[in-house]
């Protein structure tokens, strides 16, 4: 698989959101659209356990809800990060009671995951462009070097020590992670 697929240059952004969803996901990021790499499997357990760990702080509260793989469309581009968190007020609700699917800002926690084959430079342009247009904390997970960078705006992505503890704020103040939680979740335990 190649780390970054280009599908195609010289679209608009509306003539992108136009086409039909299929897989692989595509992505718009600065005119080009691109093919978003297929996860694997150290990549999903940690995607799943840090979507249930945030909503399983968040909801209770009533605060927001994270998902995996959610469109969002903003600033020029359209991306699906790994994880977002979106804060109550940043999800629209229909007349229904039920949330609309589109994503027309930043999530308020942005969090990318490396796969084999991907490319770390795509992944933290997604994030510095997340945190330089609203969202106010990201986080480059690397499974295989078990590795957390945390971007916020403003500031240079800091690497995070192995004994360190990942912090929600100001998203989700009162959230906290152990880094060693983070890569402790891909040991399956049978």
């Amino acid at each position: 698989m190649a780390s970054r697929t280009r599908i195609r240059e010289g679209m608009t952004l509306e003539e992108f959101l136009a086409l039909p969803e299929d897989k692989p996901y595509l992505e718009y990021i600065d005119g080009r659209i691109e093919a978003k790499v297929s996860p694997q499997k150290k990549h999903t357990e940690i995607e799943a356990e840090l979507r249930n760990r945030l909503n399983a702080f968040a909801t209770p509260r009533k605060l927001g809800r994270a998902y995996v793989e959610l469109r969002c469309t903003f600033a020029g581009r359209s991306i699906i990060p790994d994880v977002v968190f979106l804060l109550k007020d940043h999800i629209e609700i229909d007349a229904n009671g039920e949330p609309v699917d589109e994503t027309p800002w930043p999530p308020d926690i942005h969090v990318e995951i490396i796969s084999p084959e991907q490319g770390v430079k795509k992944s933290k342009g997604k994030l510095a462009h997340s945190t330089s247009n609203g969202c106010s904390l990201g986080w480059l997970i690397h499974p295989n070097q078990r590795t957390i960078d945390v971007f916020r705006p403003g500031r240079p992505a800091g690497r995070m020590a192995p004994e360190a503890i990942l912090e929600g704020e100001p998203a989700l103040p009162g959230f906290r992670l152990p880094v060693a939680e983070v890569f402790g979740w891909l040991k399956l335990g049978w």
